[in-house]
């Protein structure tokens, strides 16, 4: 065994002592690092969690900051618009003040040019009526023309005097409306008349045309319209040297259920014409035509202006087409002018009246009206004809006998046919295709009738005069063209495809020639209910995507008289619809 050395053996475990310890240290070493790398980590976690605080901090200041001087703002702001809402307030209470004072200085202003007129009126008058006296007398024709002078310039004085009465009437708003029944023919016939000698003294051809279809009566204001018409006259003498002034009246529009027409009066000369950048300038206060430095042109500019304000206030406008060197025609037209209805009280000559010339091969009339007058009326006069009346005192018995039997003519009191939304009168019209005529004893102009009123084609106003009742029934019953031509003028028949554009009704065309055609085909040759009403949806489909109103209100009253079971009124509209077909492929 061999022999170990002790020195080495001392080395060796003191080496190995040493490295020990170092390994120790190296380990304790290491983990205070750990320890220290761990405590820096913390310390940094705990910076930057300090330094998220700061910053929170300083933005939460900044926030409070911003809000203090947004807050400031803010109330500033509200404190301007306070101030400016006060202002307001005094403004709108200023505006009011003077809007009063206005009103009172106009008021003086026409009540103290109401009195100059009159106190201008009495000399006026004296002067007037003197001159006129010397026109008479004096020979000498130097004196004789300053004596027409007196009397013209005179004339003029008051009449510009009048036009600023009217005009301050206007501003002020006591200007009135006074409207009443008017023979309307006489009225113009009357105008015109008056302007016959002046035109002829001047070699202008003065006529009056009157449109046939002109009502007897319309409810107007005359005065204005007199009024109005004479200023169109006046004017067109004063510029017209040669040639002619035609006034012509006639109406448009004539609306049936509401009793009412357009009226136009038109004056048209042939004299120098107005320059088109003028046509509007003329209707406003004070303004003349450019081209009136001529003393004979001369004027106050008021005459159209008050035109226009007194056509606007009846519901009318006035219109110009002029053209310069080529004349003009200036335009009158009111809306909705109620037409005056004649009763038997009007004392017209009803012996010549001769009812049996109506319908020869018969018809059936009834009448709903709990006024027996208007039964025994009616009943007398078509006695002598093949038409058969029958009278009711209430609507209820009335549509029992309606599910009965067919009319052609439903004469009914106007309360029975408006009450209640128009019930009766829808209830009518589901039932029967016969037209109906109201019986009234006031105005119709206002009453509230369904806006599809198509059957409602007249009114009759009580007591029942036998000629307007011969009128309307010649036309209903012996298929009247011209009644017919207005009726559908108005309502379901007539000019229904005016508001459609001409593209929709070749679509509409094009289209029905497809599966429409070959449904209307199989109802019409079965009869078939199920068929029939396949037909009515889609038309009702198809009108409706191309807007053609018309065959829309056409296809909701099949359908409704297919719900009903109306057999006679399914089969009378079947036919009608080659009618519409037609028209609408003759357009």
């Amino acid at each position: 065994m061999p022999v170990v050395d002790t020195n080495v053996l001392y080395a060796l475990l003191v080496s190995l002592f040493l490295v020990s310890l170092f390994l120790s240290f190296k380990f304790f070493a290491a983990k205070k690092e750990k320890l220290l790398l761990k405590k820096l980590e913390d310390e940094l976690s705990a910076v930057k969690a300090e330094n998220e605080q700061l910053k929170k901090r300083d933005v939460i200041q900044k926030q409070k900051e911003s809000y203090s001087q947004t807050t400031s703002f803010v109330s500033e702001q509200l404190e301007k618009i306070k101030k400016l809402e006060e202002e307001l307030e005094k403004q709108k209470q200023r505006v009011q003040e003077a809007k009063l004072v206005a009103q009172d200085a106009m008021m003086v202003k026409y009540e103290f040019l109401s009195n100059i007129r009159h106190e201008i009126r009495t000399p006026m008058n004296s002067i007037l009526a003197f001159s006129d006296l010397l026109v008479h007398e004096i020979k000498d024709r130097t004196l004789l023309t300053y004596a027409n002078n007196i009397f013209a310039s005179g004339h003029k004085l008051l009449h510009y005097l009048d036009d600023i009465i009217e005009l301050s009437r206007l501003e002020s708003g006591t200007f009135e409306i006074k409207e009443s029944a008017v023979d309307i023919h006489t009225l113009f016939e009357d105008v015109v008349q008056n302007y016959m000698f002046d035109a002829y003294k001047k070699g202008l051809d003065l006529s009056l045309h009157l449109d046939t279809n002109l009502p007897k009566s319309l409810i107007i204001d005359d005065q204005k319209v007199s009024d109005i018409l004479s200023n169109f006259i006046d004017n067109a003498m004063k510029f017209t040297k040669s040639g002619s002034i035609k006034v012509e009246i006639f109406t448009e529009n004539f609306n049936s259920v509401k009793n009412s027409v357009d009226l136009l009066v038109r004056v048209t000369d042939t004299g120098m014409g107005i320059d088109e950048k003028d046509h509007e300038k003329i209707f406003e206060i004070f303004e003349k035509r450019e081209e009136c430095n001529e003393l004979e042109f001369q004027g106050t500019g008021l005459g159209l202006s008050i035109n226009k304000k007194m056509a606007n206030a009846m519901n009318g406008d006035i219109s110009l087409v002029s053209k310069k060197g080529e004349g003009s025609a200036f335009t009158l037209r009111l809306s909705a002018v109620e037409v005056v209805l004649m009763s038997a009280e009007d004392g017209v000559d009803e012996s010549s009246l001769n009812f049996s010339l109506i319908k020869p091969d018969g018809a059936n009339v009834m009448v709903i009206d709990a006024d027996k007058e208007s039964h025994k009326i009616i009943g007398e006069a078509f006695s002598t004809s093949a038409v058969s009346v029958v009278g009711f005192d209430s609507p209820r018995d009335a549509i029992g006998k309606l599910q009965q039997k067919n009319f052609n003519i439903i004469f009914i009191d106007i309360h029975m046919l408006s009450n209640d939304d128009n019930a009766l009168y829808k209830v009518i019209t589901k039932m029967s295709r016969a037209f109906v005529v109201s019986l009234t004893d006031e105005s119709v102009k206002d009453i509230h009738f369904p806006a599809n009123s198509s059957r409602l084609v007249g009114h009759l106003k009580k007591p029942v005069s036998k000629l307007e009742l011969f009128k309307i029934s010649m036309k209903i019953l012996n298929n009247d063209h011209d009644f017919h031509a207005m009726n559908e003028k108005n309502n379901f028949l007539g000019n229904e495809f005016n508001d459609v554009s001409k593209e929709s009704l070749e679509g509409f065309l094009k289209e029905s020639k497809g599966e429409l055609q070959e449904l209307y085909k199989i109802a019409l040759s079965t009869n078939d209910l199920n068929a029939i009403q396949k037909f009515g949806d889609e038309l009702l489909r198809l009108a409706k995507n191309y807007s053609v109103s018309s065959f829309v209100t056409y296809a909701e009253q099949l359908l409704e008289y297919i719900e009903l079971f109306d057999i006679d009124s399914i089969t009378r509209m079947m036919q009608e619809y080659k009618a519409m077909m037609k028209r609408v492929q003759n357009l």
